[in-house]
């Protein structure tokens, strides 16, 4: 991170405890002006479809700060095209997380929330959102709303936001399976759910807005098959961040003219410049510590390598029917490749190794998601078998404080030598 970044993050941490609402106006201004920098002066040798998509992103994780009453909190797998047709902007946790540890402004609130009972080996991104809530720094937001997908901190963390707000939640039970009486049920939840956020909001509605904000997502999803497609004879070394703003399109933003502005660009810029990588192809899984200055360097810079998918971008790919907008999104829900068992996320990742033409898999540990962490060995082993190395990579995707950074390089390195060799 560079010396402006460090002092900001700093300043912030100076205000969080005595004058929350300053280190408040502090990052939602930093997240306004980097929007704004986004989409009149993005830096050079960006690509568009990032900086449209960053350029949306950062002003939305202002408002979360800045207009919270406006914002539903919820969890990054819930689907949004109730709050999009509703004029509701989704509060994501992850990305305010990711956030604050791109301008060096968690330590403050993981302080927070350890001192107020959260367990050190809690999920750091859930930890920095309870964070902000104890530290005071983010209001209370309209309601919460979160599924059972994809991690047992889900249920924690939201329930205790809203008993600690006092604000309404609905929370959207996902079965493993995916039967047409599991269909139906969370089919019906989400019909529930909308009633909800009409009470909560005291708007109404209208079908046709959602069947629209449906249809857009159906197009968001078609270009992005039509971007993975082109992915797998394409060359494309792009920052670490942009697979975690494709995170952002492919979920809380999906259903708005944003998120399928981002994929058509994605999937232009793809077919426009085919050709062979220059080095090995990384199938990425779970979060990317988009942060880390090392990985950074040998990841995006270093020309060794370069990421052609996340499988937190191709897990919910399902078919969308905008006349059928609630069976659509519990179809999502229950395809999902974070759905199940261990067995569902690792074979599909297997089949996206091939149709990528990956050379090699990382498959990241994030700190306290166990969830990922107890499937390491089975994902390793079945990846492995089929031809396909395997990294499995303990790190953090939004805490700086928590990492080995040197081990972490040197494995990294160690792996690639092995793909070279």
């Amino acid at each position: 991170m560079g010396a402006v970044v460090e002092r900001f993050g700093g300043l912030v941490a100076a205000q969080a405890s005595a004058h929350p609402g300053r280190a408040r106006w502090l990052l939602s201004s930093a997240y306004r002006l980097v929007g704004a920098q986004m989409r009149y002066i993005p830096p050079k040798g960006m690509s568009p479809a990032r900086s449209y998509m960053q350029s949306v992103t950062s002003p939305m994780m202002g408002k979360a700060l800045s207009r919270p009453g406006t914002c539903a909190c919820v969890n990054v797998f819930l689907p949004c095209e109730l709050l999009h047709a509703m004029d509701i902007t989704p509060m994501i946790p992850e990305g305010l997380s990711c956030y604050l540890v791109s301008t060096a402004a968690e330590r403050p609130f993981l302080q927070a929330a350890e001192e107020h009972g959260v367990p050190e080996s809690y999920c750091s991104y859930h930890k920095l959102l309870l964070g902000l809530a104890e530290s005071g720094v983010l209001p209370a937001p309209l309601c919460v709303l979160n599924t059972s997908l994809a991690c047992d901190a889900n249920q924690l963390t939201f329930r205790r936001l809203a008993e600690r707000y006092g604000v309404p939640r609905f929370t959207v039970d996902v079965p493993m399976g995916t039967s047409s009486a599991d269909l139906d049920y969370v089919a019906d939840q989400l019909r529930a759910m909308g009633a909800f956020l009409e009470k909560c909001s005291g708007r109404r509605l209208d079908p046709e807005r959602l069947r629209l904000a449906m249809e857009r997502s159906r197009r968001t999803v078609e270009d992005y098959r039509r971007y993975l497609d082109g992915r797998a004879s394409c060359s494309r070394t792009e920052e670490l961040s942009a697979e975690m703003f494709a995170v952002m399109a492919l979920h809380p933003l999906l259903g708005t003219e944003e998120s399928a502005r981002f994929a058509a660009l994605l999937a232009r810029e793809t077919i426009a410049r085919p050709g062979p990588s220059a080095g090995k192809r990384i199938l990425w899984m779970h979060t990317v510590p988009h942060w880390q200055a090392s990985m950074m360097e040998v990841l995006s810079k270093s020309g060794r390598c370069e990421i052609v998918a996340c499988d937190m971008n191709y897990e919910g790919l399902a078919e969308i029917d905008p006349d059928r907008p609630y069976e659509s999104m519990a179809r999502r829900l229950l395809e999902s490749g974070y759905n199940g068992g261990a067995e569902r996320r690792v074979r599909r990742s297997l089949d996206m190794a091939r149709r990528l033409n990956a050379d090699g898999v990382v498959y990241f540990c994030h700190w306290g998601c166990k969830q990922t962490s107890g499937a390491a060995q089975y994902a390793k082993r079945t990846l492995e078998d089929a031809g396909f190395p395997t990294l499995v990579l303990d790190g953090d995707g939004c805490d700086s404080g928590n990492v080995n950074d040197g081990q972490m390089l040197t494995r990294l390195q160690a792996f690639l030598e092995q793909l070279e060799g």
